[in-house]
C-alpha cells in the first residue's frame, strides 16, 4: 500500500485500513489551496483596478486593510475551516471504518447531552480558574489587539462568529484531532501516550503562547490541551466524535456567550 495507489483505474476511492501519514497534512493542503485562492483574488482585483476607477497602488494599499476587518477575518476563518472539512471528508471516504478511532457515529442522545453539559461546566470552571489566578496575582492577562479581528462589529457579523466558533471549528477540529490524528497515533503507539500526544498538539497548534507571550499564553495553552485530553478520552471510549463535538461546541459557546452578550446587549 502506497500513497500513489489511493485511487484505482476508475478513479474510485479505495477504502484502506489505515490512516496514512500523508493524511496528517490535510491542514497544510487546505492552507495551500486557501492562500492560492487569495493570490488569485488579489491578482484579479489588481487587473480590474482601472475599471474600478482606481490605480493598482491604491488597490494594493486597500486590500491589506480590508483583510484585517473583523467581518472579513471571520469570513476567511469560516471558509478555511470548511475547506479543511473537504479534505477530511475525502480522507473519511477513502479510509476503512475500522481505521479511524472515532467517527461521527450515532451514540444515542444521552452521551452527547451529558458531554454538552460537561462542556458548559468546563467553560465555567475555566473562567473561575482564570479569575482566581488574576485575583491572587499569579498570572496577569492582557487583551491583545489581534483578538479584535475576530470580534463582531455589527449585528450581521454575530451569526458568522457564532457559527464559526461554536459549530464549524469544533466539528472540523474534532474530525482532525480526535479522528485522523489520534487514529494515526494509535497505529504507532499505545492508546494512552497517543491521547497525551494528541492533546498536547491540540493545545500547541492554537499558538496561544505566541499571541499571549509569557505565563498567560501557557495557561491558555494548558486549558486547550485539557479540553483535547478530555475529548480524546471521550472519543476513545465512545468510538464516536459526537460526544467530543458536543463538549467542544458547548465549551466554546459558553465562553462566546460570556464575551459577546454584554456587547450585544450594549
Amino acid at each position: 500500500m502506497t500513497d500513489a495507489t489511493v485511487e484505482d483505474s476508475t478513479g474510485t476511492w479505495q477504502r484502506y485500513r489505515f490512516v496514512l501519514w500523508t493524511d496528517l497534512l490535510a491542514p497544510l493542503s487546505a492552507a495551500v489551496v486557501f492562500f492560492g485562492l487569495l493570490i488569485v483574488v488579489y491578482t484579479v482585483t489588481l487587473s480590474l483596478a482601472p475599471r474600478l476607477g482606481l490605480s493598482q497602488p491604491q488597490i494594493a494599499h486597500m486590500l491589506p486593510g480590508l483583510m484585517r476587518q473583523p467581518g472579513m477575518t471571520q469570513l476567511m476563518t469560516a471558509f478555511s475551516d470548511l475547506l479543511m472539512l473537504f479534505f477530511l471528508w475525502r480522507i473519511a471516504r477513502r479510509v476503512a471504518d475500522s481505521a479511524l478511532i472515532a467517527r461521527y457515529r450515532g451514540v444515542g442522545r444521552l452521551l452527547p447531552l451529558l458531554a454538552g453539559i460537561g462542556g458548559v461546566l468546563l467553560a465555567v470552571g475555566t473562567m473561575f480558574g482564570i479569575e482566581a489566578l488574576m485575583t491572587h496575582h499569579v498570572v496577569t492577562f492582557h487583551p491583545k489587539s489581534s483578538d479584535a479581528f475576530f470580534a463582531p462589529t455589527g449585528l450581521l457579523q454575530y451569526p458568522i462568529v457564532i457559527a464559526t466558533a461554536a459549530l464549524i471549528a469544533p466539528f472540523v477540529e474534532e474530525f482532525y484531532f480526535r479522528g485522523v490524528l489520534l487514529s494515526w497515533l494509535k497505529s504507532k503507539i499505545t492508546i494512552a501516550p497517543a491521547i497525551l500526544v494528541s492533546a498536547a498538539l491540540f493545545g500547541l497548534v492554537h499558538l496561544r503562547f505566541v499571541g499571549h507571550p509569557g505565563a498567560e499564553g501557557w495557561v491558555f495553552t494548558g486549558v486547550i490541551a485539557l479540553v483535547g485530553l478530555i475529548n480524546a478520552i471521550l472519543a476513545s471510549t465512545t468510538e464516536s466524535l459526537w460526544p467530543p463535538f458536543c463538549l467542544h461546541a458547548a465549551y466554546n459557546s459558553t465562553l462566546l456567550a460570556v464575551a459577546l452578550l454584554p456587547r450585544l446587549l450594549g
